[in-house]
């Protein structure tokens, strides 16, 4: 077997050796800090953890390909020349534990392999505390020197279009400085349009508002792939083929749906010996893994005996302390968590539980003996963001009623004010664990204000206060299936209104304005000529508005206004529902 510090260098001397050879400022730039950072990053992603694999292990002795699609096209990003010709500028969207991050680290690797630009990625949720501005961050990701004459060679070598920009975890992104960073991106595109870009987030994130970027969503695993997966990443024969044994069995074939998220397949996989079943629930997926974790994890990997917890603490007060940590650190918008950090929120949760120990033995105690945080450079995190969010859904399940009604409305003031993919995946939890209350405290009263934004006394307010809702954009653009003809299309800025309304019902806005009429009517009042005319955002007045109401644009709003009014009343019948069948019980 090669050293690894051998193949690290025999990866990145192709690529360093190509750009030494194309100027001597180039020469400089490798010696002001772009080499060391090649160095660095390259050893971070060549070795890695996953959810099965605590201890480092080469990428790609892990990796299963992944695939995104877009369109007729789909691509596991082998051929990055092919698929950014024709893409210069990527999203990757894709739910909780699809394989954003992976993929992106694989593209990462698979740049230096084939050559093909030098990678440099950038974790967004940095610039939600940082104090610069997107073109900074880079600059001292990059170099070393962080004097003018380097910043000077860095934009010479940025307008030759030699970099491959990965931005992994748009969804992270504070929504209070969004828009300054979407602003920030954009202008640095516009800056060096010769370079690729690839972007990954959740969905609904806003990403939409990008529209140079063509949105490639992160594909689910077929049956075949899930299968590849398991002998892939299983190393024990024996427990390999006890797993396909129980996935071939005919009366499980519904559950594969649970199965086709890497995250969640890994999830099982790990949970495998002491839940050799496979959940119908979410969250139950997370349950046996927390179990796993906590009393199996050894036995399964290691044949060992089960480390010495320094607190001393049972499962139930670990369970507990995770459910508070989790509550405090997603209402604040921290999903990593510097040391600094970690300790003073697991002292306040220490606290708040009425538990002793020390801080540090707890630290220790959750990365390494139950290795529900990882470290990762100077920062902790969950071996995924969605156990985080399975623990905070377990938290307010677990509360009592009379202090629901308020830890909701935490949680509401937190998405209004930093989430930004509005946690379906922790919606999707809660409604599981917690479902007469999570209705009652949180959708309910969530519905009713977006209810009350929308109600009108004409059509004319209707679509206005509709389109403010969705925050409504009108570009003529050309015509996907056409690209001689251009259409007029609305786009929509995702919101946490709006993905809170998705995630209870049918949602539909108006993005193409298409009916002949209304393209006729526009045209004339912008005074657009369809052969000449480059997009960009026309201004919605009332003028507009008068257009999409002659030709009965209206339908669209109050068919989603009604919808809203149904599932309210549905959840209100819910509730009821319940506290009879809660009474009648109270009878006995």
């Amino acid at each position: 077997m090669l050293n690894p510090n051998i193949e690290i260098t025999s990866l990145l001397s192709p690529l360093i050796k190509t750009f030494k050879v194309i100027s001597d400022e180039s020469k400089n730039l490798l010696q002001l800090g772009l080499q060391d950072y090649l160095q660095s990053q390259t050893t971070k992603y060549f070795f890695t953890t996953t959810f099965l694999h605590r201890t480092e292990v080469r990428f790609d002795d892990v990796y299963f390909p992944l695939t995104a699609s877009y369109k007729q096209l789909t691509t596991n990003f082998e051929n990055l020349q092919e698929v950014f010709e024709n893409y210069n500028n990527i999203t990757l969207v894709g739910s909780a534990g699809s394989g954003k991050t992976t993929l992106m680290k694989y593209v990462f690797l698979n740049s230096l392999r084939s050559n093909f630009k030098i990678p440099i990625l950038i974790e967004l949720r940095k610039l939600n505390q940082y104090e610069g501005d997107f073109q900074k961050l880079i600059e001292e990701k990059i170099l070393n020197s962080k004097i003018k004459p380097s910043t000077g060679i860095l934009e010479r070598a940025l307008e030759s279009g030699k970099f491959l920009f990965l931005l992994d975890g748009y969804d992270e992104i504070f929504s209070s400085r969004k828009q300054q960073i979407n602003r920030e991106i954009e202008d640095f595109i516009d800056l060096y349009p010769t370079n690729n870009f690839l972007m990954t987030t959740r969905p609904g994130s806003g990403i939409e508002g990008f529209t140079r970027f063509k949105d490639f969503k992160v594909d689910q695993l077929d049956n075949e792939q899930v299968r590849g997966f398991i002998n892939k990443i299983v190393e024990s024969d024996e427990r390999k083929e006890r797993i396909l044994n129980l996935l071939n069995n005919p009366g499980n074939i519904a559950y594969m749906q649970y199965l086709r998220n890497p995250l969640l397949l890994s999830m099982f996989i790990l949970a495998f010996e002491s839940h050799p079943e496979i959940p119908t629930k979410k969250s139950s997926f997370y349950r046996n893994v927390f179990d796993t974790l906590y009393s199996k994890h050894d036995g399964i990997t290691k044949n060992s005996f089960p480390r010495e917890k320094l607190t001393k603490f049972d499962r139930d007060k670990f369970e507990k302390i995770l459910n508070i940590f989790c509550y405090l650190t997603i209402i604040n918008g921290n999903y990593a968590f510097t040391h600094e950090l970690l300790t003073d929120v697991l002292k306040k949760v220490i606290d708040a539980a009425d538990y002793e120990c020390q801080v540090e033995d707890l630290i220790y105690d959750l990365q390494t003996t139950i290795s529900i945080l990882i470290l990762d450079g100077f920062e902790y995190s969950f071996p995924h963001r969605s156990m985080q969010e399975y623990f905070a859904a377990q938290f307010l399940s677990n509360l009592p009623s009379e202090s629901k009604e308020k830890a909701y409305d935490n949680l509401i003031t937190s998405f209004e004010k930093s989430s930004n993919d509005h946690s379906f995946n922790l919606w999707s939890i809660s409604v599981e664990l917690d479902e007469i209350a999570f209705k009652k405290y949180f959708l309910i009263p969530e519905l009713k204000k977006i209810e009350k934004k929308l109600l009108s006394n004409n059509d004319h307010d209707l679509i206005s206060n509709y389109l403010t809702f969705i925050n409504g954009q009108l570009r003529f653009v050309k015509r996907i299936s056409n690209k001689d003809e251009r259409e007029f299309i609305m786009l929509s800025r995702i919101s946490y209104d709006v993905q809170l309304v998705k995630f209870c019902i049918r949602f539909e806005s108006f993005f193409l304005v298409n009916k002949s009429k209304v393209r006729e009517e526009l045209i004339e009042y912008f005074n657009i000529n369809p052969e000449t005319y480059k997009s960009r955002l026309l201004k919605i007045n009332d003028d507009v508005i008068d257009i999409f109401l002659r030709n009965g644009m209206q339908s669209i709003p109050n068919q989603n206004l009604t919808r809203i009014s149904e599932i309210i009343k549905k959840y209100e019948e819910d509730i009821r529902k319940s506290n009879i069948i809660i009474d009648d019980l109270l009878q006995f």
